[in-house]
Parts: structure tokens; C-alpha cells; sequence
């Protein structure tokens, strides 16, 4: 009686998990699996979507440099017979922006007394292509002897000059304001003088002294909102200030 107890009681011990210790086992295991796929697949989104939002604002923070230098160079040794400040009315509005300099004037180039070489007449636009749903910005130099058309920025959702006879200070619209954050009214608004206090209005291309350019660039939803790895909507405005230093230069 004695051995047969002792041979019950190892077979007890050496017995596994029974089927139902195995279920719940297994949908434990299930069940965080399935949340750790669910985060790191959030995790993954987020880092896309953080990179392409850091790439575009990039983007338009080069796009915005290059043309604040050229901008600002505008009008260097013109002749009297073109605008003082560089900029050609005709072909220069809220979206577009035609820019002439004189880079060869004093160091001997060919074309000394007008603005007809590389880089001396250029284009910059904010193009909305709706029929590809694109928007991006291109500068196109007049005087170049190949493909003078070069694509600045290629993620930008709304782009906007102002031309301005003095030096201004201004406040950003306030693109989320109500509702979702969108880039159709970011732009500037209370333009002021530079001490504050009087308004300030757009003029002539020609006749300005002082341009602001203002960009903003937008990302969509993704997800939906109360769910893991929900990201809203994102908005990203950017201006720069251009003083155009020749605006008031003497022409020859």
C-alpha cells in the first residue's frame, strides 16, 4: 500500500498543464502579442509621419532662404530705365515674383549694363497643380543657356508674397483657431508699421521696399480619434522678412 501511493503521487508530479491551463495560456499570450504589435505598428507610423512633416518643413525652410538671398540682391546695378528695387510688376503678384539684378556690373562680365546673364533674371512661383493635387514652388532663370526650371519644394500647401513700401511687423493668422488646423487661411494679418501702431498696406511690386513671404505646410489625420496610433491633424506655418537693400540705391 505503501509503494502504491508513492507511485501515484511522482505520476501526479510529472503530469503537464491540463487543455484548459494550455487555452488560457495561449490566449494571454494572444492578447499581449497583439497589443505590442498594436503599439509598435502606432510607433512606426509616428516616426513616418514626424520625417515626412520634418522633410517638407525643410523643404520650404531652404525654399524660403534661397529666395529671401536673391530677393534681398534684387535691383543691385540696374540701369534707370528698370525698377529701382529689381522687381517687375508684370510678372510679379501675391503667388509669383519676377526679380532682376546686375551681378556683372563691376567685375567685368559680358553683359555689364543689363541684366541678361545666368542668374540675373529670375522667377520664383508658387505653383497649385489640381490636376496631379501637388503645390510646389519653382524658380526659373530667364537668362540660363539649358533647363533653367528647378523645383524648390515639392510639399507645401499654401505660399503667399506681400510687397510693402516700409518695414513692417505683423501677427501670423492663427491656422487651427476653430475646428481642424488648415493651411487655406495662414497667412498674416495686423500689419503694422515698424514702431507699431498704424496699418500698413500692400503696394506696387515695384515700388516696394520691404516683402514678407509666408508659407505653411499641412498634414492630414491618421487614424481615427480614441484609437491607438491616432495622429491628428497638423499645421506648420513659416514666414521670412525681406528687406531689399537696393530698393533705394542710385541707378546710373
Amino acid at each position: 500500500m505503501k509503494q502504491t501511493t508513492t507511485n501515484r503521487e511522482q505520476r501526479h508530479s510529472e503530469a503537464g498543464f491540463s487543455l484548459i491551463e494550455l487555452i488560457v495560456a495561449m490566449a494571454v499570450t494572444l492578447v499581449i502579442s497583439g497589443i505590442a504589435v498594436t503599439l509598435l505598428s502606432a510607433s512606426f507610423s509616428l516616426r513616418s509621419r514626424e520625417d515626412r512633416k520634418s522633410d517638407a518643413i525643410a523643404d520650404v525652410r531652404r525654399t524660403l532662404n534661397a529666395m529671401t538671398r536673391e530677393i534681398a540682391n534684387s535691383g543691385y546695378g540696374l540701369p534707370s530705365n528698370l525698377p529701382v528695387n529689381g522687381i517687375v510688376a508684370a510678372d510679379s503678384n501675391n503667388t509669383s515674383i519676377r526679380i532682376l539684378s546686375n551681378s556683372d556690373r563691376f567685375n567685368g562680365g559680358a553683359t555689364p549694363d543689363t541684366p541678361t546673364s545666368q542668374d540675373e533674371d529670375v522667377v520664383y512661383r508658387y505653383v497649385n497643380d489640381t490636376a496631379t493635387a501637388q503645390r510646389y514652388v519653382v524658380r526659373f532663370d530667364v537668362n540660363s543657356s539649358i533647363n533653367g526650371t528647378s523645383v524648390l519644394a515639392n510639399r507645401i500647401d499654401s505660399f503667399t508674397i506681400h510687397y510693402y513700401s516700409q518695414k513692417v511687423v505683423y501677427t501670423p493668422t492663427a491656422v487651427a483657431a476653430v475646428g481642424v488646423p488648415t493651411c487655406t487661411n495662414s497667412d498674416i494679418t495686423n500689419v503694422l508699421t515698424a514702431a507699431g501702431g498704424t496699418a500698413v498696406s500692400e503696394v506696387s511690386p515695384d515700388q516696394a521696399t520691404y516683402i514678407v513671404l509666408t508659407a505653411c505646410v499641412q498634414l492630414g489625420a491618421i487614424g481615427q480619434a480614441g484609437q491607438v496610433g491616432y495622429q491628428p491633424p497638423t499645421v506648420q506655418q513659416l514666414t521670412s522678412d525681406v528687406q531689399l537693400r537696393n530698393a533705394t540705391a542710385i541707378s546710373f
